[in-house]
């Protein structure tokens, strides 16, 4: 899955996987840090900094000028999820959001309060849009009710880049 051919200001790019990408984004993330500066927000716990401190080792001995240019913030619940959308400034500079909507879909928030609440962070993701390419990672829900959640943000999107579960084929070992 190649990404960075199509990061362009003005462009938010979904991905949707199983498991909210996350082996492509912290790929993703070390190759944009070899580029500048980037700013990380997450949502489900899937940044790996030491995974992608790794990454920076295999293409560069200077991994700390790379990591210094590495912004990642976190979101426990969809409140904080809005609040850190809303005070991230617009640099211009590329957003990675991993696992947005992990939190949208605890079953403690009401649907309708994580609707309008998620409706505040498309706002807040557009206005950064205007300075810099969004990538959004995206699991699917938990619960069936709070698909309508996924929906509204792949309609915002420029592009949906959709990655399904591998298939795994049993396989009968041979004996000799």
């Amino acid at each position: 899955m190649e990404i960075l051919p199509v990061l362009k200001i003005g462009k938010l790019i979904v991905l949707y996987t199983p498991d909210a990408a996350r082996t492509e984004s912290m790929v993703l993330i070390a190759e944009l840090g070899l580029r500048g500066a980037v700013t990380i927000m997450d949502g489900g716990n899937r940044y790996r900094p030491y995974q992608v401190a790794t990454l920076l080792r295999r293409k560069t001995v200077d991994i700390s000028t790379a990591a210094n240019r590495l912004f990642s913030r976190r979101a426990f619940t969809c409140y904080e999820m809005n609040t850190l959308l809303s005070s991230t400034p617009s640099l211009n500079q590329p957003y990675l959001i991993l696992d947005l909507l992990n939190t949208f879909y605890d079953d403690h928030v009401p649907a309708y309060e994580a609707y309008r609440l998620l409706k505040s962070c498309l706002c807040q993701i557009q206005r950064l849009v205007l300075s810099g390419p969004v990538v959004v990672t995206l699991a699917p829900p938990l619960a069936e009710e709070r698909g309508f959640l996924l929906e509204q943000v792949c309609r915002q999107a420029d592009e949906v880049i959709i990655k399904e579960a591998p298939v795994c084929q049993p396989t009968q070992p041979s004996l000799f």
